[in-house]
């Protein structure tokens, strides 16, 4: 009796020992998840792109609506010379009440093509929108990412009006002198 008592003691705490080796592993896997699901998301968004100012469909149905973005987007990978067909094509957030359009998120086939459309993006200028605004295309970017973005965008503007407010005195004060 007391052999299988000692036996039946040891196999309890062997079977301790793997559960506080497991319970460990519990806590650590979130982490491990985490880096995971963080590391595909980098992927994602280096060969991913947002496009801004492009109209959305009027259809009552979604689905005549999906197929007119994907349309869209064919159309201004044709305009800039890109043969790659995209991975997948979809508006990000909630319809807008003031009509604008939400921006929409192109996910490419491999980062080189990102980049190599980032490159001619400038080409757009001449897409034609009619009455629309211009599109646009950024890098898709984290929340992070996009603020810094937009703060270094403000700092480049306000520097851009200060150079101009500075050029336009002292050209006034080149006049006033000439015509002394």
């Amino acid at each position: 009796m007391q052999e299988h008592i000692a036996a039946l003691e040891s196999e309890l705490g062997a079977q301790r020992a793997r559960l506080e080796e497991l319970e460990r592993k519990m806590k650590e896997t979130p982490e491990t998840t985490k880096l995971a699901t963080t590391d595909f998301e980098r992927k994602e968004r280096e060969r991913s792109i947002v496009a801004i100012n492009i109209p959305e469909g009027g259809s009552r149905f979604a689905h005549d609506n999906s197929k007119m973005d994907i349309e869209k987007v064919s159309l201004i990978l044709k305009h800039l010379d890109m043969g790659y067909q995209p991975t997948a094509v979809y508006r990000m957030g909630k319809t807008r009440d003031d009509g604008r359009p939400r921006p929409m998120k192109i996910i490419l086939p491999c980062s080189a093509s990102q980049t190599e459309i980032m490159r001619r993006a400038h080409r757009l200028r001449s897409f034609p929108t009619g009455q629309c605004p211009p599109v646009y295309l950024r890098p898709s970017m984290t929340k992070e990412e996009r603020e810094n973005f937009r703060m270094e965008l403000m700092h480049r503007r306000q520097s851009r009006r200060n150079s101009q407010d500075t050029q336009h005195k002292s050209n006034n004060n080149i006049s006033d002198t000439l015509m002394m």
